[in-house]
């Protein structure tokens, strides 16, 4: 059986890291969209609601981390709905809501789809938890100093901050400590953006709200703390890379990146064991729930990239011309002797160290779902070959590259 007959029964089920039920309680909120007319929460009221669910998540989170799945379903719903609600009051155009394109570094994300970060709940956990303890730490270090935190690609919400910053400015940390900059180049995001630091009450906190390209920001002043989350599954689709490696020129000699480090690695899996079978009597998806035994049956590659401030400041980039660069990354080699190989697919893990201790491991988050590379072929011909199929034996190294451009992600070529 080929790898692309064992995928077929795939189609049939969905793998995400969102809650079902917090799925059904957006879907909720959406359908009380359509209902317009019975909308009669004031402009403060809507802003009340939205202070009370994200301090009481924020409070949980740095609090409580250890709660059952279940209360932390019931905090983001009530999170979701009251930025849903102010969202629905902005009224922003259709283009604002639905505009979406690929530009020179990756996908830029609707607005409208952007919405949806705050349900992938153990991501914004561990990213506010690790964001907290490093504000902390920078304060600890030197309290007379003003840190400069920069979000670039923040999105409507800027998920991963706004809820914090809320709590921090309940603790006393204050705008002389602590000074912001939010990027997102969709100006639907802008509006919410500034709707929502006005209606948290922590416009003192920002230096800027910037309607731009995050390639274009040219900061007059270092970046002591950067926060950053623009990466589909294995480092895919989006800009990341390309930022951060922008960025990197602007930061503090000391500074901090959020995540402190992603680690991909290769496995060779059965498809229908490890994104079927391994949840079929799970209610979702987490690195707690995973199949032991299943897990046993992958075969290890390892390592094919590891991303830390150190490694941005240093590795070597490719300039292949018009502008479109490569970032080499490592080898692996592919086993022999491996009986059942040509039924295995090539995928691409991804842990993420956020700071310190808070990490997202696999399946935790839509961020670290392992990605299949469907164009490896180990040991077989495809009955219907893809113009980038890369034919592969048992024992065949294989090295792979990053693609810095309007589809970032690794290129495996053959060694």
């Amino acid at each position: 059986m080929s790898k692309y007959q064992e995928l077929k029964p795939l189609l049939a089920t969905k793998i995400s890291s969102v809650d079902p039920t917090l799925e059904k309680l957006f879907n909720q909120s959406l359908r009380s969209q359509l209902a317009l007319h019975l909308n009669t929460s004031t402009h403060s009221e809507l802003a009340s609601t939205l202070r009370t669910s994200l301090n009481d998540l924020t409070q949980a989170l740095l609090n409580t981390p250890d709660s059952e799945h279940q209360a932390w379903v019931d905090l983001f719903g009530d999170a979701s709905e009251a930025l849903l609600a102010i969202y629905k009051d902005l009224a922003l155009s259709e283009s604002e809501r639905h505009t979406s394109y690929i530009n020179a570094t990756g996908q830029v994300m609707s607005v409208d789809d952007a919405i949806h970060t705050l349900k992938d709940i153990y991501r914004v956990k561990a990213f506010i938890r690790g964001l907290q303890q490093a504000i902390m730490m920078r304060i600890g270090n030197n309290s007379t100093q003003q840190i400069h935190l920069v979000y670039p690609a923040c999105g409507p919400l800027a998920p991963l901050l706004l809820p914090l910053l809320s709590y921090c400015a309940g603790k006393g940390i204050t705008a002389e400590q602590l000074t912001i900059t939010l990027i997102d180049i969709q100006p639907g995001a802008v509006k919410m953006l500034n709707r929502l630091v006005d209606d948290l009450a922590v416009r003192d906190y920002i230096k800027a709200i910037l309607c731009m390209d995050v390639m274009d920001y040219q900061p007059d002043c270092s970046i002591d703390i950067l926060v950053m989350e623009a990466f589909q599954h294995g480092l895919s689709h989006e800009g990341h890379m390309s930022f951060a490696r922008h960025l990197s020129q602007f930061m503090a000699k000391d500074a901090v990146m959020l995540p402190e480090q992603v680690t991909i690695k290769a496995v060779l899996a059965k498809g229908q064991r490890e994104y079927n079978d391994q949840w079929q009597q799970q209610p979702r998806c987490h690195s707690t729930l995973v199949n032991l035994l299943i897990q046993a049956d992958r075969i290890e590659l390892g390592n094919v990239f590891t991303l830390t401030l150190d490694k941005l400041r240093t590795m070597p980039v490719l300039p292949l011309g018009d502008g479109f660069e490569i970032i080499e990354c490592e080898q692996i080699k592919i086993p022999a002797g491996v009986v059942d190989i040509a039924q295995r697919i090539l995928l691409m893990t991804a842990s993420v160290t956020v700071f310190g201790e808070e990490k997202i491991e696999q399946y935790d988050s839509g961020i670290t779902h392992p990605r299949s590379d469907m164009s490896i072929c180990i040991d077989f011909t495809p009955k219907v070959p893809e113009p980038d199929d890369l034919l592969v034996k048992s024992g065949d190294h294989i090295k792979f590259y990053y693609k810095l451009c309007g589809t970032p992600g690794f290129l495996p070529t053959l060694a």
